[in-house]
């Protein structure tokens, strides 16, 4: 237990938390390298002598911990640069498919901006854990109803599982996952949802179902290709399902516009074609920004696999498949935009300790 009121504590939690967002290596060296500074730096110095200035001059300890801190500053400062580069990259050479994006290049520049601004504006509570039902409906009611009267009928047809009074009939975790026709974007063919996620998921125990929407403004943002890479960065292979649109233009419009707005309107699908078309924006829309082919299909046009996972605006899921007679849910996110950071955490503690107890096993039977 650490008291994060002491600063020199607070930093190298801080660097914890940093280590287990940043891409690339292995998560579970950088927890265990981090969290063994910080052991290493409270067993060291006692918790009162973390006060970088005594008398207008700095103390030894935290000297120390400066010297002992530059290898990390270092890393920080390449993987800023990292970064520079490559958003100016993206920026001027690869700003995405055409057709998609209003705005591309801004999009990518503000990124990082976009997703610190719809984590802050989307938080229910303290932000820390994922939002319940309870209360994703109450914040809703406030934000719709009381601040946006004009588009609450609206809202109530789109949004059902978000008012108050709904019971979730949501699989939950331990329950068998919900089954359903799905159909392939290329030739429209019609497929069981669950023997194609077997297919994705190949020599992996666990599958991703990410259910999708191109016209909510969060999804687009970040969150999509966040949930993505999240889940492949541990292996975890990522069935995509279009489903129908959490913000069709010709019905509920998102108020969330400026530098994620679409280059052209999304209505209601009014036949699969429709649909299989949207699909095919947001298959190549993400495909560009998690920088590899993703497997895609689309929910038939009666969204019952919408309705069974309870998905809109959008939802992931991690399927267990390891049972030959049953797919049953392992892992699942709460109602979206609320929370991302905290959605985004619990999926990475998932799948780390899914990881985690996956190698002792093979290391057990070996």
């Amino acid at each position: 237990v650490v008291d994060t009121r002491i600063p020199t504590a607070r930093a190298v939690v801080g660097k914890v938390a940093w280590a287990s967002s940043v891409g690339g290596g292995d998560a579970d060296d950088k927890l265990l390298m981090a969290t063994s500074l910080l052991r290493s730096t409270l067993q060291r110095e006692p918790a009162g002598s973390f006060c970088a200035c005594r008398g207008g001059g700095l103390d030894g300890s935290a000297i120390r911990l400066a010297l002992h801190s530059w290898p990390g500053l270092w890393s920080v400062l390449v993987r800023v640069a990292e970064v520079v580069c490559w958003t100016v990259y993206e920026v001027v050479f690869n700003p995405g498919p055409r057709g998609v994006m209003k705005l591309p290049r801004l999009h990518t520049l503000l990124a990082a901006a976009i997703r610190h601004q719809v984590i802050s504006l989307a938080k229910v509570g303290d932000g820390v854990a994922d939002a319940t039902y309870e209360e994703v409906q109450a914040f809703e009611e406030v934000a719709w109803k009381v601040n946006r009267p004009e588009q609450w009928d609206s809202f109530r047809a789109h949004r059902p599982y978000s008012l108050k009074g709904y019971h979730s009939r949501a699989p939950d975790v331990g329950a068998p996952a919900p089954d359903g026709v799905v159909h392939s974007l290329s030739s429209g063919a019609e497929m069981r949802l669950l023997s194609t996620a077997r297919a994705v998921a190949g020599s992996s125990s666990l599958v991703a179902l990410s259910f999708d929407s191109l016209s909510c403004p969060v999804w687009r943002g970040f969150a999509g290709a966040e949930l993505h890479r999240i889940a492949r960065s541990f292996g975890v292979p990522v069935l995509h399902v279009y489903m129908a649109e959490a913000h069709p233009d010709d019905a509920f419009p998102s108020p969330m516009q400026g530098p994620v707005a679409l280059a052209s309107e999304l209505r209601r699908h009014r036949d699969l074609e429709e649909r299989k078309a949207a699909a095919g924006r947001a298959q190549a829309f993400l495909t560009h920004k998690v920088g590899r082919p993703v497997v895609l299909v689309a929910d038939g046009m009666g969204d019952a696999l919408e309705e069974a996972y309870e998905a809109r605006p959008f939802r992931m899921f991690i399927l267990d498949v390891s049972r030959p007679d049953a797919c049953v849910v392992a892992h699942k996110t709460g109602l979206a935009p609320f929370n991302m950071g905290a959605k985004f955490a619990e999926l990475r503690a998932f799948l780390c300790l899914w990881r985690s107890r996956a190698r002792s096993g093979a290391g057990r039977s070996a």
